[in-house]
């Protein structure tokens, strides 16, 4: 029996530090990283949902609408310029050019809807009126919103002051 523990010690004595070691890395690697990177504690979970008196929710308040006039006042062309890179993908916008996959957008500022010769949806067709800097303002915030059924697929431009400079270089073309 003793030469058994004696066996059994000397085999410890052997492999303890290959299990012993490992064991203390990831146990130093744990402490270490909960002591470095503590995250941060949440004030609130989540968002908070109005009640009216009668218990149902109370809508979202509506944003502010968008002074247009004064955002033209402060528009910068080179900046629409850059802007509409974004649309060029679709669209031409020099005099006579063909169209892309969207109509060409040279004199689009006070022209018809769907005059051009290009193949418009139903939607767009039924739309009528004339384009004007408020109404491109309002297409180009969500094309789908403004004319449910359109074919452009473009997801708009968030931005106000985006859209009001992509309007002045359309005008200025």
């Amino acid at each position: 029996m003793k030469k058994i523990i004696e066996f059994l010690q000397l085999q410890f004595k052997k492999f303890a530090p290959v299990v012993v070691l490992p064991i203390a890395i990831v146990l130093f690697a744990i402490i270490a990283a909960n002591l470095l990177y503590q995250p941060k504690k949440m004030l609130k979970r989540g968002f908070e949902i109005e009640f009216s008196a009668d218990g149902k929710p109370v809508a979202k308040k509506e944003e502010k609408p968008v002074d247009f006039p004064s955002l033209m006042k402060l528009a910068d062309l080179d900046r629409g310029a850059k802007i509409f890179k974004k649309c060029a993908t679709c669209h031409t916008i020099g005099k006579g050019e063909a169209a892309k996959i969207g109509p060409n957008l040279f004199g689009v500022v006070g022209r018809k809807r769907a005059s051009t010769s290009f193949s418009y949806s139903d939607a767009m067709r039924a739309k009528g009126g004339s384009w004007d800097a408020e109404s491109i303002g309002q297409f180009i915030t969500k094309p789908k919103d403004y004319v449910p059924g359109t074919k452009m697929a473009f997801p708009g431009l968030k931005k106000p002051q985006d859209r009001a400079d992509v309007i002045l270089f359309l005008q200025k073309q």
